[in-house]
């Protein structure tokens, strides 16, 4: 997720809803090689468990209904794809994604309920670190050269 400072204001990372956007709305000085990036990664142990890929997973998902569609429209392969999700599913305490197999009118991927708290708490995690990392960075984008 990234939070991207272009025309005198900050704009708001993809997935945000338009409800959230106020928060956006601070100007900021004109910078336009200057931008300010959180990836955040739940972790556990030494396993990414939850971050920004898997967040767009599952809102493609959402919209999409389909792994495979999902994995093309990121690009990747839908093994990895597939991969990716199994490792939410192995990770959280209830199944993020419900995989349904293919047949004569195809197969499905939903996210399950659980699956959607864990995204939107991800986002409302990453938009209080943004929010909490705007004052020091104002003081930190004055020492970069333009």
């Amino acid at each position: 997720m990234a939070l991207l400072i272009r025309k005198g204001a900050i704009l708001p990372p993809a997935g945000v809803t338009s409800a959230m956007r106020a928060v956006y709305s601070l100007p900021v000085a004109d910078s336009p090689l200057a931008s300010l990036k959180f990836r955040i990664r739940v972790m556990r142990a030494d396993e990414n468990a939850f971050g920004p890929g898997k967040a767009d997973i599952l809102e493609s998902l959402l919209e999409t209904g389909s792994l495979n569609r999902t994995a093309s429209g990121m690009r990747m392969s839908y093994v990895k794809a597939l991969s990716l999700v199994h490792a939410m599913n192995d990770l959280f305490r209830e199944p993020l994604v419900e995989l349904s197999r293919g047949g004569k009118q195809g197969g499905g991927a939903q996210v399950t309920d659980f699956g959607r708290k864990v995204l939107a708490e991800y986002r409302a995690m990453c938009e209080a670190s943004e929010l909490a990392g705007r004052p020091a960075w104002r003081r930190l984008r004055k020492l970069l050269k333009d």
